[in-house]
């Protein structure tokens, strides 16, 4: 048989055994019932078996862990609801669950391919809470978080003497920082030790140090050092560090594209040896340069910041190569903010409408005490949740409500994590004064 007969001869084999099988026909009314459930004749017994395997009952489990800032929040209630339009009769079903003290929550079970995750974050008043709202979400596990600062509040601390091997001149200071695996910062200064604060008990930590004009700030930084130390908490170490002059200065020019109307606009340049540990070296108006000391394994960014008809504008730090001569920073347009208007009421389940690009956060805080309610979600609209689900009382009264919006964003998900809005453009909108009842 030559190459091409028996190139035909594999193609129609497919097609010959589909034609030969009349699903249609002889399936007909199957409906999977045993054969021994049939009465005799019977040719529903015929159904095959499924050939996809049956889906697991942890498949779609929800869980994550809820976070503001860097810290961890246990005791975090989480309630998962199938989203409108989602739930079915198997999954009609809220689930609820308390992180542990780890910030993890799991086990909850929702059958919907899109459910709406609300958490409730107390405060020190447990009637001022913070509820976060994310609505839609299709991925299972999620990290819930809020603004916060960048040292946790709990951490392992070790101590380290530390000395320069020589004196440092009249009108100079020291500046410390740190990075490694778990590593989050550092406190003290020469006189007093340092502090190294780590998620870990025991640690490899790079102390940096940067000598610098007391007068001038960080960006007149003269010298630099680094050593490797083992730091283990309750435990003090010693360290000397060798000081080498900064190699070299650079002076790029940061320009700005922004919304018409868009002022003043104002670059903040920074560095940071880890995502935690760095600090600002200039403020600048766009169209300006500053200059900058290059500092071994440092890296740089900028954060642009204007407004414009009361909204503000912001790039989120944003990290950039410091050697280019002109980088251009680019700020975001605001969302239309449309509906209620100002002194208009909503209640559970009515809409909030805006327009714009990406995703959305409607920050909903009280005029006088009571939860504060922020609400993501990816749709120009969206409905006030229902926060008595979560042991609050309902919110009523007048709130402040602004938007914020985060255009290179497309799904609500991209709103948690430790760095979901730190490393995004963000505009917000000016607080407009609603009433909810």
């Amino acid at each position: 048989m030559s190459t091409l007969a028996r190139t035909l001869a594999l193609l129609l084999l497919p097609v010959a055994a589909f034609v030969g099988c009349d699903s249609t026909s002889a399936f007909e009314g199957c409906d999977g019932t045993a054969d021994a459930e049939l009465a005799p004749g019977s040719r529903r017994g015929q159904c095959p078996a499924s050939a996809f395997p049956a889906e697991d009952a942890r498949s779609r489990e929800i869980f994550g862990v809820v976070r503001r800032g860097e810290d961890v929040v246990g005791g975090a209630l989480v309630r998962a609801e199938p989203s409108p339009g989602f739930a079915s009769s198997g999954a009609a079903a809220a689930a609820t669950t308390v992180t542990n003290a780890a910030g993890v929550f799991s086990g909850l079970r929702t059958l919907s391919l899109r459910y709406d995750l609300l958490v409730k974050l107390d405060r020190p008043a447990p009637a001022e809470a913070e509820v976060l709202v994310f609505r839609e979400l299709a991925g299972r596990y999620v990290e819930p978080s809020l603004e916060g600062p960048l040292t946790a509040t709990r951490a392992y601390a070790a101590r380290v003497d530390v000395a320069v091997d020589r004196a440092v001149p009249a009108g100079h200071s020291l500046a410390f920082f740190a990075s490694g695996v778990g590593v989050q910062g550092v406190t003290g200064d020469l006189a007093t030790g340092l502090t190294v604060l780590s998620g870990s008990y025991s640690s490899s930590a790079t102390l940096h140090v940067v000598e610098h004009e007391t007068a001038g700030g960080l960006a007149k930084a003269t010298a630099y050092g680094t050593t490797l130390v083992r730091v283990d908490a309750g435990v003090a170490r010693f360290a000397t560090i060798p000081l080498q002059p900064i190699p070299f200065f650079v002076e790029p020019r940061l320009t700005a594209r922004s919304p018409a109307g868009a002022s003043p606009v104002t670059i903040d340049v920074a560095f940071a040896f880890s995502r935690t540990s760095g600090g600002a070296l200039a403020s600048i108006p766009a169209g300006g340069s500053a200059s900058l000391p290059i500092l071994p394994s440092a890296g740089y960014t900028y954060r642009g910041r204007a407004t414009k008809d009361g909204a503000a504008l912001d790039t989120g730090e944003i990290a950039f190569d410091v050697l280019l001569p002109a980088t251009e920073v680019e700020l975001p347009s605001p969302p239309s903010v449309l509906s209620p208007l100002g002194g208009e009421a909503r209640a559970v389940g009515e809409s909030l409408l805006v327009d714009g690009e990406g995703v959305f956060e409607h920050v909903l805080a009280p005029a006088e005490g009571g939860a504060t309610i922020r609400i993501i979600t990816a749709q120009h609209e969206v409905a006030l949740p229902d926060i008595t689900a979560l042991g609050l009382a309902a919110a009523s009264g007048e709130y402040d409500w602004t938007v914020r919006s985060y255009p290179t964003a497309r799904f609500a998900e991209q709103l948690a994590g430790l760095d979901a809005r730190r490393n995004r453009p963000m505009t917000a909108s000016p607080a407009r004064r609603i009433l909810l009842r």
